[in-house]
């Protein structure tokens, strides 16, 4: 515990001289004030506005994903090829794990300020339609489905190229707009992309329906599947990082 304290504190240092810690900042307040300024003149009803804001909320994060990832190994790459990555601790994994927590905590900052940020901008603009709770929901649920993004980012960064990555969450996030439609339905808890806009519009509807009859039938199978395939990826990735040997392919 006290050698990934360790990694944790120098993986902050390293990132001081990057733009990495000032994205997550930036980029959800950029948001915020594109919105909300759209949002003082728009005729759409609340409801729309609300669910608009969540659902691109949702589809971008893939992109940035890739962005970040990739920023991250890139800058292990280019200061040894990974090997003071791979040697910066005796437990291989820790190092690892010390990037992915970091992230995650930067991630979850980001998506904290985009959706608490939003309800308390949106209550200046109109009346409340959903609970402060509701959107403590929002950002848990949105913070957890993107777990398994940011592993698969990881691994494609590390082993792979930055195109792959961000080209990849360009991919994720256009699947995510689609199977936001008809066309995802039974289909969507397979695509990990359209886990976090499927979970928020579920969510957003059980709240807007006061009888309590909407149900999306492949919500449950979704929630399982995303809970199985997110411990299952960071098993996985933590066992092919202990035998990796920094090996990148940029074909």
């Amino acid at each position: 515990m006290l050698q990934l304290e360790k990694l944790l504190k120098a993986d902050i240092m390293k990132l001081k001289s990057t733009q990495i810690v000032w994205m997550h900042l930036y980029i959800p307040i950029l948001g915020l004030i594109l919105f909300l300024s759209y949002y003082l003149y728009s005729p759409w009803d609340s409801m729309s506005k609300i669910s608009a804001y969540l659902q691109v909320l949702c589809m971008i994060f893939p992109i940035l994903i890739g962005i970040i990832t990739s920023m991250m190994a890139d800058q292990e790459y280019v200061a040894g090829c990974y090997r003071n990555l791979l040697a910066s601790s005796e437990t291989r994994c820790l190092s690892f794990l010390s990037k992915l927590i970091l992230v995650l905590a930067f991630g979850a900052l980001s998506t904290i300020i985009a959706v608490l940020g939003f309800y308390i901008g949106y209550t200046f603009i109109e009346d409340i339609i959903f609970p402060f709770t509701m959107y403590l929901k929002v950002a848990g649920v949105l913070i957890c489905s993107n777990i398994f993004l940011y592993i698969l980012h990881f691994f494609l960064s590390l082993r792979f190229s930055k195109g792959i990555s961000i080209g990849i969450g360009i991919v994720e996030s256009l699947i995510s707009a689609l199977f936001l439609t008809g066309m995802g339905d039974g289909r969507w808890p397979f695509l990990p992309s359209s886990w976090s806009i499927r979970f928020i519009s579920s969510l957003l509807m059980k709240y807007q329906d006061s009888g309590g009859a909407f149900r999306d039938p492949a919500l449950t199978l979704g929630i399982m599947i995303s809970i199985v395939g997110t411990i299952l990826s960071l098993i996985i990735i933590v066992a092919w990082y202990t035998k990796w040997e920094g090996e990148k392919s940029e074909e």
